[in-house]
């Protein structure tokens, strides 16, 4: 009983640093208006703000209503330990719906997803947190299949079979799935690719594993990859981690959307930070 109490407090005390966290950056954040960077402004204008319909998005909500709407339980071994879709249950059983409504990447976040890749074309995409596949399928329709590869990861058996089972429904060849500890799966992985051209950090929500993947993933990187972090002020670990990196000397340009950062090596532009509406 206790042990459920002190859950609740702590759920409430995260969700009261998020709410404060926004109503601040909504205040300072700015739009097209504020943007003194042609790179950012076009950036912004054509990809953040772009209200187009792709027939994809259709097709993949489809896909993530069926999951929500699905009963049977999977056994979750490594749920993320900085995750904030966890529930409140000692139970490693958790049903698809469940991990759909908790983990699964919101539309309006996906569609990002889907709009940068359609537009920077990344040749080699790597994402640290695959759950059901949703964002993964987001960004692979995105893509030209014959000239782009995905390599995802996934901490969890059960859930990356099941997002197989999702690369397989929508006939999405060119996704490689990596399971098991980020921490052991990702040095060992990451080695023996050339260069990275667009990168999705979603997997362990806390300060030092989100630095440790930042700077494991950071060599590979090129004055064009694309970094994408997610939830960087959901918690004070996430927001420090989001502050330091924005600080790296390789990073030249960031942005800040609130729910995602973008950081950028382009070594031609001087550093300058952006926190623009989404």
């Amino acid at each position: 009983m206790l042990l459920r109490v002190s859950k609740v407090i702590q759920l409430s005390q995260i969700m009261l640093f998020y709410v404060l966290n926004y109503l601040y950056f909504y205040l300072k954040a700015g739009n097209q208006h504020a943007i003194h960077s042609p790179f950012v402004y076009k950036l912004y204008t054509l990809v953040v703000q772009s209200k187009k319909e792709y027939y994809a998005f259709s097709e993949l909500e489809k896909l993530r209503q069926s999951l929500i709407a699905d009963p049977r339980e999977l056994e979750v071994t490594d749920f993320g330990a900085g995750s904030k879709y966890a529930n409140n249950t000692n139970s490693n059983k958790k049903s698809i719906s469940q991990i759909a409504r908790r983990s699964a990447i919101p539309t309006k976040k996906a569609r990002l997803l889907f709009n940068l890749v359609e537009y920077f074309k990344p040749k080699v995409i790597l994402e640290l947190g695959t759950s059901l596949g949703i964002s993964t399928l987001f960004m692979a329709l995105a893509t030209d299949k014959s000239n782009t590869q995905i390599i995802t990861f996934e901490g969890c058996q059960q859930i990356a079979k099941k997002a197989k089972q999702n690369f397989e429904q929508l006939d999405q060849k060119n996704i490689e799935i990596i399971i098991g500890n980020i921490d052991t799966t990702l040095p060992k992985n990451i080695s023996s690719l050339p260069s990275l051209d667009f990168v999705f950090l979603d997997a362990n929500h806390r300060y030092e594993p989100t630095i440790k993947y930042f700077n494991c993933i950071l060599e590979k990187c090129h004055d064009n990859t694309l970094i994408i972090l997610d939830d960087i002020h959901w918690s004070k670990g996430m927001k420090k981690a989001w502050q330091e990196i924005i600080k790296n000397e390789k990073i030249t340009v960031s942005i800040d959307l609130f729910h995602f950062g973008l950081v950028f090596l382009r070594k031609e532009q001087p550093k300058q930070h952006f926190d623009l509406r989404f």
